[in-house]
């Protein structure tokens, strides 16, 4: 029986590759086990599948900025998070470790790798994370999303294409049915707005507002999935309801197939997995990448912008103005959105969980 690690970061962007695969890997070899480790931050026991993988959560902290990197308390943390995930290795004595990225992914490769245990290291963007740029020395396979992520890598790397592991639920949802598990027409367009697993105050102060200032008329062409994060739904939710524009308000939805599939467009953040799922989808969207995350969502929201599958507007420029101008009007612009829908058939690549799960199943073997 062989036994994987996974580790990965709190957010969904890390998590839901990291499930997908341990999904297809217990499926296909039922003996074997799944064991994920995740940080204490965040929401970890939302996002992971107890059915698939024993969660183990550790305190390990995000890289150190500022002031951190001279305090005794923040490297006293990192140091008793090593000793626990060392813990972790020598009691499930994994057959290979596999980091998908995140401040846990980092300690737990590089660990695994002083103690002889095979690693796979995953990224989901296109430019490498700082996790990876790291860790790319101490891996002994490098699986990537996009083709051009390796002219970012050192040469000898042992990389591997395989694109970036989409939950099979995501597809296969028709529009009519869709719409109608939200109690929305899909007679009318949808405009479904997300913020991640996380949610963004940004995305959703800046698109209530922009909303608020469109005539009660054109307020009735269209209707709203709107997904908010954990602390932004109540005044939300009333701000909808004060304007009379049917709206359907989550801070999360664990299944996201349905809502891309009711959505006409998107206004979305452009993490690695929000990218990949709107590719599958063939949804068109805008998007905002958020600002700071090393410029990777910038990378990897221009990526999808150069091949016609979405515009994007920075942060600095999301304005109800510039919402109004943008995104209004692509929502109402049947043929462009035909013609993006177009663009992102084009780009789909089907099977990367497969690919993942492939690239694990031989590092463990090769052992």
């Amino acid at each position: 029986m062989t036994t994987v690690m996974l580790a990965a970061g709190g957010t969904g962007g890390h998590v839901i590759p990291a499930l997908t695969v341990a999904r297809l890997l217990k499926a296909r070899r039922p003996a074997w086990t799944c064991v994920a480790v995740s940080g204490q931050r965040g929401m970890p026991e939302r996002l992971w599948d107890a059915s698939v993988v024993t969660l183990e959560t550790v305190p390990t902290q995000p890289w150190p900025r500022g002031l951190e990197l001279v305090d005794v308390r923040y490297w006293w943390r990192q140091g008793v998070s090593a000793v626990r995930i060392a813990r972790l290795l020598k009691r499930h004595r994994p057959g290979v470790v596999v980091g998908f990225g995140g401040y846990v992914a980092g300690p737990t490769v590089m660990l695994a790798k002083l103690l002889g245990i095979p690693t796979v290291i995953h990224e989901q963007n296109v430019f490498p994370g700082r996790t990876t740029r790291l860790l790319v020395r101490w891996a002994d396979r490098v699986a990537v999303s996009f083709e051009e992520t390796r002219r970012h890598l050192p040469s000898r790397a042992a990389v591997t294409v395989t694109g970036n592991p989409v939950r099979p639920e995501v597809e296969g949802h028709t529009r009519a049915a869709a719409a109608k598990s939200f109690e929305l027409s899909p007679s009318q367009p949808i405009l479904l707005i997300t913020g991640g697993s996380q949610g963004s105050h940004c995305l959703n102060e800046v698109s209530v507002e922009a909303l608020a200032r469109l005539t009660p008329a054109q307020r009735r062409m269209f209707q709203v999935i709107h997904l908010t994060g954990p602390h932004d739904g109540s005044w939300v939710t009333e701000r909808y309801r004060s304007l009379g524009i049917t709206a359907r308000v989550h801070p999360f939805l664990s299944t996201m197939g349905p809502a891309y599939a009711a959505a006409t467009l998107v206004v979305a953040r452009a993490g690695a997995t929000t990218v990949a799922e709107l590719v599958a989808t063939a949804t068109p969207s805008v998007l905002v990448p958020y600002p700071h995350a090393g410029a990777h969502q910038a990378v990897n929201a221009q990526w999808l912008a150069r091949h016609a599958g979405a515009l994007v507007l920075d942060q600095a420029v999301f304005t109800p103005e510039r919402f109004l101008d943008v995104i209004v009007p692509l929502l109402t612009d049947p043929e462009r959105l035909q013609a993006m829908r177009a663009a992102l058939s084009r780009l789909a690549t089907p099977g990367a969980a497969e690919r993942m799960a492939d690239t694990v199943a031989e590092v463990a073997h090769a052992a």
